[in-house]
């Protein structure tokens, strides 16, 4: 076992290895301290204490985070701006005529049209079948004359041009008419393989025509025929003067006809496209390597660089461990000699390791990235070489490149034509020209220089083309460029701050506000950027969050215990203060709560009321609570939230209520009006008849007999009711309505409903309702209600004596037409004025005049 306070050893370690030291240090002598006893554990717990303070002011700079970035952000091609584009002639400064370079709608885009390359050569013809002998030949001053005969040419030597492409075709005269012509006309015309033709007709003239001196004619006749050499050469034109033989005085005078024929010819240039720009002022990813310390074996340290000591036999150098940075992946290995050529001189050895103390065996260095480990040495060996820098790239960086070559590659010298990428001036790529699509991935490492930011990246093609003379379109687009390794690793410290400490607060009391971000201070931003966090593990308890830079506690209505808080302040970059702190609420008892009643509740008098009311305390159970009244008719259930109440007296009162708690009470004051009420009850319904003056009771009746309902109401309330209305129906149609003016409590009355009984059906149902309208306050409006149902059959009709029993039919016909007739009589003369028949519906007029009651209802009282 080593000794505890190694601390030369330990404070040697790196920050990871430095945690809990007092911890570490009690478990590797705890069964020492058990045999030496308690003077020594003392003595070890003071010399831990003293470490404390140590540990917390000892600090070590740690990686917050790292991230990738972009080495060269124009690479999206979004930004034409910090491109430069252009394009010149090969090899020298002129700007180039045919090939345009630009970088629009995310691309770069170089664009190589080359037009139709043509020449004209104008051919004439050799004989004349008119023989016409000045016409032959080019132009040359003589000509032939005719003011009739024609003059005709043929037999064109194009045998200098026939492998050439026709692009056009004129045929070209050197000719004059030297006078207007009226009435004349000549006329040119065409005589080839494929037809005859006239082509141009002179006539009308308003002057001389001269086409000889100074200038000729030229006629278009591309279109005439699709051209070809042998065509041409056999073509014969003729000139013709048509004359009338009138007043025109004119001649036409023929120096020469020709054909002038474009034709594409070969040629051959050459045009470079390019597209420049370079992103700076961020570190580029390599690790620059100290040649200044390390192992030396026949090397030596001079002022070129590194070297081997005599300049001749073999020297070797060996490199301390070199560290990958956090989170990144070492990549290749470059070194650059002071003189050109002696690259080969120098060989590169390299072992590995994970840990930066045990590496593994040195193998020979081949080019390639290093990226499976974290620790690297390298071994150097020279003889004539002096190596001037040695650095290793980080991540491998590497420039993506992908888009197409696309159009008409013909004419292009596949040889000559060449497309190239250059990174800070070192040549990364020479590729060919040649359609389709293309994608390449290259390592760049070895074109960055330590100590600069700088990463410029151009792309030139080479347009070289030996072509034929048609007309050709190529372009060359690039649609993706990055360059990957970049990297930015960020170091941050805990934001830190005041304690907030535990806090003492009262139920029912207010919250409280603690200061903080105004307390806290951070390495890498403003206090008032920090963003704060609280984890509550009683929320019902308080309400803890921040508010305009400090601690808001906020209690939660009548609650009381503890609550911990969790309180984590974070800067921009993720790093964190954590503070643990408790809230305690002390108890407050609370009164219990009655609600509110309404204003006035009226009940009814000497009849048992329920009135419900709510209440509520916080800190007592149902069980314990208690409630009373100073009223010794009002009976109180907690249980049910309802009081039950027999006012004795009418009138307005009042009730004081308490609700109380083990410690206070509530009050509330109930204010009743109390009133007395009738009670309407249909006790009885009667359907009968008293024709016979006797009323007697039926189950059953006669279609179309008259009958009359006896409807008994009594009042079994506290109160008189006065003009209590009963309305008769008949299957739900009113046949009658009757009315008792007053009706005591406890008294009893009849009214009496006439009606006819229905003519058809089988039964009949007849309803009695009192106080329909609900116009009179009753205690119970259940009972105002009864019905009766009555079978019908059809009347018997009698014959006992025959044609001697008595009165004849005859006589009894007669004598009720005259009865009928004597009834209508009386009726006009002594019935009362505005009389009309009760149609079995309610009227209504102004109330409480004379014929209606106090609901404007008609009265129509019944004996």
């Amino acid at each position: 076992m080593g000794s505890c306070p190694s601390w030369a050893w330990y404070f040697n370690k790196s920050s990871s290895y430095q945690e809990t030291r007092c911890l570490k240090c009690y478990h590797r002598i705890l069964g020492f301290m058990r045999r030496k006893g308690n003077a020594l554990l003392l003595f070890v717990l003071l010399i831990c204490s003293l470490g404390l303070p140590m540990l917390s002011t000892t600090s070590a700079r740690s990686v917050h985070d790292t991230d990738m970035y972009d080495l060269f952000p124009q690479g999206d091609l979004t930004d034409a701006s910090v491109w430069t584009v252009g394009a010149t002639t090969s090899f020298t400064s002129q700007s180039a005529t045919y090939t345009e370079s630009m970088v629009a709608d995310q691309r770069i885009t170089m664009v190589h049209q080359r037009p139709q390359n043509t020449d004209t050569m104008s051919f004439w013809g050799l004989t004349s079948p008119s023989e016409s002998d000045n016409v032959i030949g080019a132009p040359d001053g003589l000509f032939m004359w005719s003011t009739g005969p024609v003059m005709s040419v043929q037999n064109f030597d194009v045998s200098s041009s026939s492998q050439y492409v026709i692009t056009a075709v004129d045929v070209v005269l050197a000719f004059k008419i030297t006078d207007a012509l009226h009435i004349d006309s000549v006329r040119l015309s065409m005589d080839w393989s494929n037809g005859t033709d006239i082509l141009r007709t002179w006539s009308n003239t308003a002057a001389a025509l001269d086409y000889i001196n100074g200038s000729q004619y030229a006629f278009d006749v591309s279109s005439v025929d699709s051209w070809t050499w042998s065509m041409l050469s056999s073509a014969k034109f003729t000139m013709d003067y048509v004359s009338v033989g009138q007043t025109d005085d004119a001649r036409l005078e023929l120096d020469a006809i020709g054909i002038r024929v474009t034709m594409e010819t070969p040629w051959y240039g050459g045009e470079v496209g390019q597209a420049v720009s370079t992103a700076s002022g961020h570190d580029l990813p390599l690790i620059d390597v100290n040649l200044s310390v390390g192992e030396y074996n026949g090397m030596s340290l001079s002022v070129c660089g590194l070297e081997s000591i005599d300049g001749q036999s073999i020297g070797t150098w060996t490199s301390p461990p070199i560290e990958a940075p956090p989170e990144q992946s070492l990549g290749r290995i470059h070194y650059v000699v002071n003189e050109s050529g002696t690259e080969g001189n120098v060989s590169v050895q390299y072992a590995t390791s994970n840990d930066g103390v045990s590496f593994g065996s040195f193998s020979m260095y081949a080019g390639e990235a290093i990226s499976s480990a974290s620790f690297v040495k390298l071994k150097i060996s020279t003889d004539i070489a002096c190596i001037v820098s040695v650095f290793v790239d980080v991540n491998d960086p590497t420039l993506s490149i992908s888009g197409r070559i696309y159009g008409d590659a013909s004419g292009i010298n596949a040889t000559l034509s060449r497309w190239t990428i250059t990174v800070n001036d070192v040549t990364v790529a020479n590729l060919p020209v040649a359609l389709g699509q293309f994608s390449h991935q290259i390592p760049i490492g070895h074109t960055f220089l330590t100590g600069n930011t700088d990463v410029e990246i151009a792309i030139k093609t080479w347009f070289t083309w030996d072509s034929d003379g048609s007309a050709s379109t190529t372009a060359f687009e690039v649609n993706s460029l990055a360059v990957s390794g970049g990297y930015d690793v960020l170091y941050d410290e805990d934001p830190s701050c005041q304690l907030v400490g535990n806090q003492y607060l009262t139920e029912d009391g207010g919250g409280l506000f603690v200061p903080l971000l105004t307390r806290c201070i951070d390495d890498r931003g403003l206090a008032e950027d920090l963003t704060v966090d609280f984890v509550n593990s009683n929320p019902t308890l308080v309400d803890v969050s921040l508010d305009q830079g400090q601690v808001r506690i906020s209690l939660q209505p009548e609650q009381s215990g503890a609550s911990q808080i969790g309180m984590t302040v974070s800067d921009a970059a993720g790093n964190t203060h954590l503070e643990t702190f408790y809230v305690y609420v002390e108890s407050v008892d609370d009164a219990p709560k009655l609600d509110e009643f309404p204003a006035l509740i009226q009940v009814e008098h000497a009849f048992e009321t329920t009135v419900p009311f709510s209440w509520s305390d916080v800190d007592t159970l149902p069980a314990s609570m208690t409630m009373s009244a100073n009223r010794s008719w009002v009976e109180v259930d907690l249980e049910s939230n309802m009081l039950t109440l027999t006012a004795p007296t009418p009138g307005y009162t009042s009730v004081l209520l308490s609700l109380c708690d083990s410690t206070s009470c509530n009050e509330r004051v109930l204010d009743l009006v109390v009133v007395s009420l009738p009670d309407l009850e249909l006790t009885e319904l009667e359907v009968g008849d008293d024709s016979n003056g006797v009323f007697e009771p039926k189950e059953s009746a006669e279609t179309g007999q008259y009958l009359k309902a006896r409807v008994y109401v009594s009042n079994s309330g506290f109160a008189t009711a006065e003009m209590a209305t009963v309305r008769c129906t008949v299957n739900n149609q009113t046949v009658d309505v009757g009315t008792i003016p007053t009706l005591a409590p406890g008294e009893i009355d009849f009214v009496e409903c006439a009606f006819q009984a229905l003519y058809a059906g089988d039964l009949m149902t007849v309803k009695a309702i009192v106080d329909g309208g609900q116009i009179i306050d009753e205690r119970n409006e259940s009972n105002n209600e009864k019905e009766t149902t009555l079978s019908l059959v059809e009347p018997v009709l009698s014959d006992k004596g025959g044609t001697d029993s008595g009165i004849s039919k005859t006589a009894i016909y007669v004598g009720s037409v005259v009865a009928l007739i004597l009834i209508v009589a009386c009726f006009t003369f002594f019935a009362p004025a505005k009389v009309r028949q009760y149609d079995g519906k309610d009227y209504y007029g102004e109330p409480n005049t004379p014929g209606f009651d106090e609901q404007g209802k008609a009265i129509r009282k019944m004996d």
